[in-house]
C-alpha cells in the first residue's frame, strides 16, 4: 500500500497535529474486518524519546493504538465521503508488556481491530510488534461523537 506511506499523508486522516501527531504509515485496512496496521521510525527525534531509555517508552504504545483507531476513523470518513467522528478513550485494559521500550533504529509495528460497537460506544484490541515480535497488547474503551461540544458540554 503506497497510498498513505508518510507521515504528511497519514496526518490527512487523523485529527493530531504538528509534534502529537506520531504515525509514520498506514500499512494496511479492511472496513470488513474492521482492523487496520500502522506504523511508527523510532529514532532520537521521537515525540517521547526518552534518552536514558535508548527509545521511546513502552507505554507510549496506548497513543499509537489510539491514533491507529484515528486513522480508521479518518479512512472510513473519505470512504464514505464524511467527516471523520471525534473519539475519546475511556479507558484502557488488559495491558500487556514485553518490553519497556521502543528502542532507537526500530520500527513499531500498530495493528488495531474494533471488537464491539454499541452506538457510541466502541471497544478495539490493540497490538504492537517490533521485528516481528509482539511487544505490547491492549484493549481500549472509547466512545465516538460527531460533536464533542454538544454531547459531552466540552
Amino acid at each position: 500500500m503506497t497510498e498513505f506511506d508518510t507521515h504528511e499523508k497519514v496526518a490527512a486522516l487523523v485529527p493530531h497535529k504538528g509534534h502529537m501527531h506520531l504515525l509514520d504509515r498506514v500499512i494496511s485496512y479492511d472496513f470488513e474486518k474492521t482492523e487496520v496496521e500502522t506504523e511508527v521510525d523510532i529514532t532520537e527525534k521521537s515525540m517521547f524519546f526518552e534518552e536514558s531509555y535508548g527509545g521511546v517508552p513502552v507505554w507510549i504504545g496506548f497513543e499509537y493504538m489510539a491514533q491507529s483507531v484515528s486513522v480508521m476513523t479518518g479512512l472510513v470518513g473519505l470512504k464514505t465521503n464524511t467527516p471523520p467522528k471525534m473519539g475519546f478513550i475511556l479507558s484502557v485494559t488488559n495491558f500487556r508488556s514485553e518490553t519497556n521500550v521502543f528502542p532507537v533504529g526500530s520500527t513499531v509495528h500498530i495493528w488495531v481491530h474494533q471488537t464491539v460497537r454499541m452506538d457510541m460506544a466502541v471497544t478495539f484490541e490493540g497490538k504492537i510488534f517490533v521485528n516481528d515480535n509482539l511487544v505490547a497488547t491492549a484493549t481500549m474503551n472509547t466512545v465516538e461523537v460527531d460533536d464533542p461540544k454538544k454531547t459531552l458540554g466540552v
